[in-house]
């Protein structure tokens, strides 16, 4: 029978608590020393946190029953798997943010600085693994922090990881139901986290497919960055490198999002950037009679190659720039 997402493991709680001061200290105790902010006024703690201890996995049901700001600095050395059961969360590393839901999964990783804002309903289930039960499986499938992404998005869209989630929840139900039994076999515990521990390397996996894909409410807020930095630098002969590290998201994210909004890649936007201005420079030289040579103009726009930029002129304006030029 189904259990309310706060409900669950309530035969292993940890504590309880209505103060601030507490729930940092004890939630600080089981992961790692943390700020810990209420947000808004008016709303009151209600901070309902279980855990089951595996061998060395930790499993955690883990509310606030308020809108807050954690803050753990640089975290402890172990990963944290959160899975929200209701509401979300966004979480910061760096310049890097990302969101979750019941949908996406966040990965955050050892040492790395974190910032987190959960959802006043926000309940969620933690799967904490240190670094040295792993035996290099994160490692070896990508999810590290040295690839820059201390806090990763996994979508439940891909299989393997709508796989391992519902082995998770399922494992967590069975335990919320007959762990008394479990818990008083050392070999089920063993074997449960053993089961646990051999789908991490599909998760890597899913990492390495998937790793730049950013939840669709995200999208909007990288094309706004890529846009504008396009626009402040088109005519500096941009990468596809220059333009996603200004929109905080991979090459390949951005990649995605421009052809969803634009259907063109953000290269070939940054193109039609520089060709519309060296249109309207020739257009406003050929209306005041100014003297302007069509290679100054393409130059100053950040175009080399005068073949290649007279052929992309023709197919966005059907005539030759210097054909514009003469439209006095």
């Amino acid at each position: 029978m189904p259990h309310a997402p706060g409900q669950l493991l309530d035969g292993f709680p940890l504590f309880r608590s209505r103060s601030a001061d507490e729930a940092r200290e004890r939630v600080g105790q089981a992961f790692s020393p943390h700020r810990l902010a209420v947000c808004g006024g008016g709303q009151a703690l209600e901070v309902c946190h279980n855990q089951v201890a595996l061998r060395q996995l930790r499993i955690n049901v883990l509310s606030y029953g308020a809108e807050v700001e954690i803050d753990p600095g640089e975290r402890g050395n172990f990963y944290m798997l959160q899975m929200p059961l209701q509401g979300g969360a966004r979480m910061a590393c760096g310049r890097h943010e990302a969101e979750i839901d019941t949908q996406v999964m966040g990965v955050l990783h050892p040492r790395a600085p974190t910032r987190m804002h959960w959802s006043q309903d926000c309940t969620m289930l933690l799967v904490q693994v240190p670094s040295h039960a792993v035996d290099g499986r994160l490692i070896e499938s990508s999810m590290r922090a040295g690839n820059g992404y201390g806090a990763l998005t996994l979508s439940r869209r891909d299989p393997a990881v709508a796989a391992w989630w519902q082995a998770v929840l399922d494992l967590t139900h069975n335990l919320h139901l007959h762990g008394s039994y479990w818990m008083g076999q050392p070999s089920a515990q063993a074997a449960m986290e053993a089961f646990l521990l051999a789908g991490l390397p599909s998760l890597g996996a899913a990492h390495a497919e998937h790793r730049n894909e950013v939840p669709a409410g995200r999208h909007e807020l990288c094309l706004q960055r890529a846009r504008a930095y396009i626009h402040d630098h088109a005519h500096e002969g941009l990468t596809l490198a220059d333009v996603a590290a200004a929109a905080c998201v991979s090459p390949r994210t951005l990649e995605v999002a421009f052809r969803r909004r634009y259907d063109q890649s953000p290269l070939g936007y940054a193109r039609t950037v520089q060709l519309d201005r060296v249109h309207q420079a020739l257009v406003s030289a050929a209306r005041d009679g100014r003297p302007l040579r069509v290679t100054d103009a393409a130059l100053q726009q950040g175009f080399v190659h005068m073949g290649r930029f007279a052929a992309y002129y023709k197919a966005r304006f059907g005539c030759a720039p210097s054909d514009t030029l003469r439209q006095r």
